[in-house]
């Protein structure tokens, strides 16, 4: 339906990432360029097919275990809980996005299985066209999603 890269695309890939984050996790985002905390994690993936990019959701580690205790219906997650619903989120993310991206008669986009990280993880080459979007909870919480379109190149761990 969209263009990778387009205005449009970058438009409904918000408003999907702040539906998919009150259905999913009955957080309420609002778009926003908000600083994150020293203390985050990371979920990448690449995304091929016609539109070829990296993706990475970089969020505090406290709205991620705010996410968790919600989806789990738990007062207390482990850091694996907390790895395990971040990349389970952000495979209901992907789908989102390869659905806005799906045209008939071509091919989806494929996204590879995400992986998880604590700190931040971010691609090792500057990428020609990139998407930093930010958003905040109600809890002064942030998330940034970042779309590094081009070649998939992977990333990097953080320097020490």
């Amino acid at each position: 339906m969209y263009r990778c890269g387009s205005a449009e695309f970058r438009h409904s890939l918000s408003r999907s990432m702040q539906d998919v984050t009150r259905r999913y996790g009955g957080i309420e985002l609002t778009e926003r360029q908000a600083p994150l905390t020293e203390d985050i994690c990371t979920v990448h993936t690449v995304m091929e097919g016609d539109c070829r990019a990296d993706l990475f959701l970089c969020a505090d580690t406290s709205l991620l275990a705010r996410l968790a205790r919600n989806i789990m219906c738990q007062d207390t997650v482990t850091g694996q809980d907390i790895a395990d619903v971040a990349t389970e989120y952000f495979n209901v993310v992907c789908g989102r996005i390869s659905s806005l991206l799906f045209q008939p008669g071509h091919k989806a986009p494929r996204f590879q299985v995400p992986c998880f990280h604590t700190g931040r993880y971010l691609p090792e080459r500057e990428p020609a066209s990139w998407w930093d979007i930010g958003y905040n909870s109600l809890h002064n919480e942030s998330m940034h999603l970042v779309i590094c379109l081009g070649p998939p190149s992977g990333g990097k761990p953080p320097s020490s």
